[in-house]
């Protein structure tokens, strides 16, 4: 009896386990030219002993530009957040500037985002400073 009433909690769980995910695009520059090379981060912030989950990370291309989608599945609401890290106006001080966006939850999707769920933040001059920027030595893959 205490067998099947595992197997019925672990089933009920896993069935709870919805898939959602963000997606993001943007354009980011440095002043007048593309901040190419530059490295970008989804990830749902967790708390407690379970870690955060990366849903994707790439480099901006030539022009700038990055495209980032990835999901998980979680029993509550994820909490999506985009970092970016980079050199712009950085003077040659140790370690990546970083920036933290909060995504808004209206933009999760349940695995592929249609078009109005893409968060699409335009072009970004990363020359200013911003709310809840910092640094981080970052190691690449």
């Amino acid at each position: 009896m205490k067998l099947v009433l595992c197997v019925l909690l672990l089933i009920g769980v896993a069935v709870a386990m919805r898939k959602q995910g963000v997606a993001v695009k943007g354009v980011l520059k440095c002043g007048t030219v593309f901040a190419n090379n530059t490295k970008v981060r989804i990830v749902d912030i967790d708390t407690g002993p379970d870690p955060d989950d990366t849903l994707d990370e790439k480099r901006t291309g030539e022009d700038g530009a990055f495209a980032l989608t990835g999901s998980t599945h979680e029993l509550t609401s994820i909490d999506p957040v985009l970092y970016i890290w980079h050199e712009c106006k950085d003077e040659q001080t140790p370690c990546s500037r970083k920036i933290k966006f909060v995504i808004p939850k209206k933009f999760i999707h349940g695995g592929t985002p249609t078009d109005e769920q893409w968060v699409d933040i335009g072009v970004l001059n990363l020359e200013g400073s911003f709310d809840n920027e910092g640094r981080e030595c970052v190691k690449d893959n």
